[in-house]
């Protein structure tokens, strides 16, 4: 008999959610995005950080030295992968957002339906048809947001 890691299983589940319904789609892809954007605010200042140089930067002498970092900064970031980067970004931020607000009015039970008993085929009152509105409005949102940000970095869709 093997034993199964509890923290494989529930990285499985939280990241593999294909049995499951529209609700755990939801969870997961907030949780993703939540995650990747933190990861990307962290990179962003760990790079912004790098790009002023420290407090070098602020004496006169070292004017040179912060162009010079300045320009290196910005030829290695004047990729399609960083491009391609920032796309995927503009579709988490704008999903996390959308059904952020999403969540926010369910906490204050704003969208959760009448509690009533549950009966076969059970459906959670928890994505009434208004949450889902909002979720699939948050999906066409983000799918929005990475078209256009695709057409800006690509020019995909417009010459």
């Amino acid at each position: 008999m093997s034993v199964r890691n509890p923290v494989v299983t529930a990285l499985k589940t939280w990241l593999i959610p294909r049995r499951y319904g529209v609700m755990r789609w939801s969870y997961s892809l907030q949780r993703i995005s939540g995650v990747a954007i933190t990861l990307y605010f962290v990179l962003h200042i760990g790079e912004t950080a790098n790009v002023i140089g420290g407090s070098q930067v602020w004496s006169i002498p070292s004017y040179e030295y912060a162009r010079q970092v300045w320009t290196e900064t910005v030829e290695f970031l004047s990729n399609p992968f960083f491009d391609a980067g920032l796309a995927v970004l503009a579709f988490l931020i704008f999903f996390h957002t959308s059904n952020g607000v999403r969540l926010f009015l369910t906490h204050f039970g704003i969208l959760l339906g009448k509690p009533h008993r549950p009966e076969y085929p059970y459906h959670p009152a928890s994505m009434t048809k208004a949450q889902l509105t909002i979720f699939w409005v948050s999906i066409l949102l983000a799918v929005a947001a990475l078209l256009y940000s695709l057409n800006i970095f690509f020019k995909v869709i417009l010459p």
